[in-house]
């Protein structure tokens, strides 16, 4: 269905994304406080649950365009990976 609004269209398995930290990569369930909060019990990051999967998601993308070929990145992405991968 979005095939026909976007030149390029990646799927990304969304697998643990709500419970994986964007900023240091560990996955725990502990993390998600609640439904809309996530506070990571490694590194402390906090977040909004839903923009920190987003990121999640995005960084799986990425890899999956940029020939990594694996969608299960551990790394964190940052802006320097960010701008590195969007090249």
């Amino acid at each position: 269905m979005l095939a026909y609004k976007a030149p390029r269209l990646v799927t990304v398995d969304p697998a643990h994304t709500s419970r994986t930290c964007a900023a240091c990569g560990r996955a725990d369930a502990a993390s998600r406080r609640s439904r809309a909060s996530f506070e990571c019990v490694a590194c402390g990051h906090a977040d909004h649950a839903d923009l920190n999967a987003a990121r999640n998601i995005r960084r799986r993308g990425l890899a999956l365009l940029h020939g990594e070929g694996r969608s299960h990145s551990a790394t964190p992405a940052n802006r320097e990976t960010d701008r590195r991968l969007a090249a």
